[in-house]
This record gives C-alpha cells, sequence and structure tokens, in this order.
C-alpha cells in the first residue's frame, strides 16, 4: 500500500521485494561469493601452507608417479573398497591418494555425506612414493567448504541456508528486472556527483553488465544443491536409501565397478585416477 492509499502496482511491489531479498542476505551472499571465488586457487592455496609437500617432484612421469601410488596403497590400505590416485599436475606437486575402507550396510547420521564417510586421503611424494607429512590445516578446501556449507554448523542445516540464501538472490534478480522498466536503457546512464542518484545509476550499470553470469551462477548454485533442497525424488526412487543413490552416482562418474568388487590378487578394482595428468 502506497502513504497516499492507493495499491501498489507490479513495480513497486516488486521494488520492495528486491530491496528486502538483497538486504536480508546481503553479507552471507558476499561471503559466499568470496569463498567461491577464492576457491578457483584452492590447490595452489593447498600448496602455498604446506610447504612440505614442495618435496615432491612433479616433474615424474606419469605412469611411474601412479604405479608408485599402487604399491603404497596396496600396503596402506589392502582391503579398501575403492582407491582415488590424483596425479601431479600444474597445480599439485604431491600425489593425493584416497582410499574408503569397508563400510556397514547403515544409513548414515544425520548431516553426514554417505558419498564421504570412512573416507582417508594421504600425501604421496610423486618420485619415491614415500608418504609425505604436510602440517595440519585446511587450506584452500576451508574456503572450497566453507562456499557452500559455512563454518561451525551441522552440514545439512548449512547447506539448506546456502540454498535458502541462493534462492533469495534468485528472487532478488528476476525482481530487480521487473522493477526497472527501462533496465537496458539505464545501464547507459550514468550523472556523477548527484549523490544518491549517482550510486543507483552505477548499482544498474553493474547489475546490467553482469546479470547474465548472476543468473547462471545462482541457478547453477540451485541445481548443485537440488538434493538439499529437494530430496523426495529421491527417495522415492530409491525408497530412502540416499547411500544406494550415492553409490550408483559415483559408480557412472567413474566408471567403475560395484562398490566390494575386487579385482584378481585381492586389490580393489575401483582404482581410479584423477588429477590433471592419468596415468598411461
Amino acid at each position: 500500500m502506497r502513504p497516499d492509499g492507493k495499491p501498489e502496482g507490479l513495480r513497486q511491489a516488486m521494488s520492495w521485494l528486491h530491496t528486502w531479498s538483497s538486504l536480508l542476505l546481503g553479507w552471507l551472499l558476499f561471503a559466499i561469493f568470496l569463498t567461491g571465488t577464492l576457491s578457483y586457487m584452492r590447490s595452489e592455496i593447498d600448496d602455498w601452507m604446506r610447504p612440505e609437500l614442495h618435496a615432491s617432484s612433479p616433474a615424474t612421469p606419469p605412469a611411474q608417479a601412479a604405479e608408485k601410488a599402487l604399491h603404497t596403497l596396496a600396503q596402506l590400505a589392502p582391503q579398501a573398497d575403492s582407491w582415488t590416485i590424483g596425479l601431479p599436475s600444474a597445480r599439485q606437486t604431491a600425489v593425493t591418494v584416497s582410499w574408503r575402507a569397508p563400510q556397514p550396510a547403515s544409513r548414515p547420521q544425520p548431516g553426514q555425506a554417505p558419498a564421504r564417510a570412512g573416507q582417508t586421503t594421504r600425501y604421496l611424494d610423486a618420485a619415491t612414493g614415500e608418504p609425505l607429512t604436510p602440517r595440519e590445516t585446511r587450506g584452500g578446501n576451508f574456503l572450497y567448504r566453507f562456499h557452500f556449507e559455512l563454518y561451525g554448523l551441522p552440514r545439512t542445516w548449512a547447506r539448506w541456508i546456502v540454498g535458502v540464501a541462493a534462492m533469495m538472490m534468485f528472487v532478488a534478480i528476476i525482481s530487480g528486472v521487473i522493477t526497472h522498466k527501462k533496465i537496458f536503457s539505464d545501464f547507459f546512464t550514468f550523472r556523477p556527483r548527484k549523490g544518491q542518484r549517482s550510486w543507483l545509476d552505477a548499482h544498474n550499470a553493474s547489475a546490467v553488465l553482469a546479470l547474465p553470469f548472476y543468473i547462471v551462477i545462482t541457478f547453477s548454485g540451485l541445481l548443485l544443491l537440488v538434493n538439499t533442497l529437494m530430496p523426495w525424488p529421491t527417495e522415492a526412487v530409491y525408497r530412502g536409501d540416499t547411500m544406494a543413490y550415492f553409490m550408483e552416482l559415483r559408480s557412472l562418474s567413474t566408471g567403475a565397478a560395484p562398490a566390494g568388487a575386487t579385482a584378481s590378487g585381492g586389490a580393489p578394482a575401483r582404482a581410479q585416477a584423477a588429477g590433471g595428468r592419468s596415468a598411461g
């Protein structure tokens, strides 16, 4: 309702919605965007914060690094369900290996991601396969996880908060487009030294310039959190067995054998090579 008692039009209502949806979660979204941007350099941040990994030689041939890693994994985790090997690349000097211990057929605890239950990660020298012991720090992974799980909160709750923030941003984008009837002509309008008017012109220009990016990054973020925000289709198809869903998704993405299958000699059948370079 306007001050003169007349009902608000669509643009006035969208202006109110645009303002408050932006203000309520603006600072949280800023932190999410900042950590997400820095996450693109998380490998470099990891190496910078763990100089012990610099002892590894990234120039080691991929086949040799993979062979050494497999030999070490056979000693460290012979009974694992799966092995994952990350070979050195331009962004990573050491070999990263991880394995998943055999898990009982039980549902994960609330807030625990089934796909990562029981996973152990180690770093190896690419040339020798010897384990490296970097200092305790989450490095760039802290920024990466904060981007969609925040900090100090249960994982499920944190993802819900981030998902709601993303939905509010999407609402702010759509309502902002509706509010500015002359959005594209306003893009070419800037009135300097006009106080608040100048700030509004700058806001309009920067918003229109990056509008496609804002839409794509927000919508894709919602898609990545779809299993948290809309878990009902998965629960209906898999009858509540989310572990089966994640295991099938993992096998489809890696081309791996079903969990528990072993190759001749007792080694896990699912030895996945990852990273910038693959063996062979």
